[in-house]
């Protein structure tokens, strides 16, 4: 646990271009090799960590050149060790099957949290998730009161595609929420106006908060970078308008989709 526990914190500190490659062994006598991607917990930000909490580590490799996750219980693990630190795989992967994000989704945005943040413990789901908004000179997301969607400067704007795909999931049909500057709103019974975008083998975007019924494309349909999606919103499980978006990969033996590492173009050095 402890190995793990220092292999999460150096990949946080370490450059984008280096990763830890670990050899897994499991009380049950499998082995598992690839490149460290993240330490998953199954719990909510609410939720105290518990000796009871499920941990996970996550590790990317290619089998017959075709990209492979493993999604592995820390209580199954009898034996780890660190094979060696080298450039990143998965990294390399992104880049060389246009994977890095071709653009920032919505012109002249700004980066709320981005890979690390406060969806950190959402139940795997949201790890490496971004929301961007609209800041002016003073860092406020807002004009006058902020107690109107229309004082949100994001809000309406248009959101662009970073990537290529099919859309496989979409809503379109909900209700934007006023904006709770208490953050302390029911939001339990709400649905988000979402796309997922499958945007290669075994990776996904989640694309979340749309304006009711701004979204242009309908599940099965082929979009293209830079094809327009919809407008930012405040639909669903969100207090003030935002994009929130994340790459996910599906894992089958959960039978749910866990967060992933996204980067951007420039980021591709």
């Amino acid at each position: 646990m402890k190995l793990i526990l220092l292999l999460a914190y150096s990949f946080l500190l370490k450059p984008l271009y280096a990763a830890d490659f670990l050899e897994v062994k499991t009380l049950s006598g499998q082995s598992f090799s690839g490149e460290f991607i993240e330490v998953y917990e199954d719990r909510w930000f609410y939720q105290p960590p518990l000796p009871t909490t499920e941990k996970y580590i996550l590790l990317f490799s290619l089998k017959d050149d075709q990209p492979h996750f493993d999604f592995i219980n820390t209580l199954d693990i009898k034996e780890e060790n660190i094979i060696k630190e080298a450039p990143s795989l998965y990294k390399k992967y992104l880049k060389d099957h246009d994977l890095f994000f071709q653009n920032h989704l919505v012109s002249d945005s700004d980066v709320l949290t981005g890979n690390e943040g406060h969806h950190k413990y959402e139940r795997m789901s949201g790890n490496f998730a971004w929301d961007i908004g609209i800041l002016d000179k003073k860092g406020k997301q807002f004009k006058n009161s902020g107690l109107h969607l229309e004082d949100y400067y994001i809000f309406g704007k248009e959101v662009y595609a970073p990537l290529k795909g099919v859309v496989i999931g979409q809503v379109n049909n909900q209700p934007d929420n006023p904006p709770d500057l208490t953050f302390s709103g029911d939001l339990s019974s709400k649905v988000n106006n979402y796309l997922t975008i499958q945007v290669a083998p075994q990776f996904y975007l989640s694309l979340v908060h749309f304006v009711e019924g701004s979204i242009e494309v309908e599940v099965g349909d082929h979009i293209e970078v830079g094809q327009r999606l919809g407008e930012v919103g405040n639909s669903g499980v969100s207090y003030l308008p935002h994009l929130h978006y994340t790459l996910y990969t599906y894992i089958k033996e959960q039978e749910r989709f866990i967060s992933i590492p996204g980067f951007f173009e420039e980021e591709s050095n």
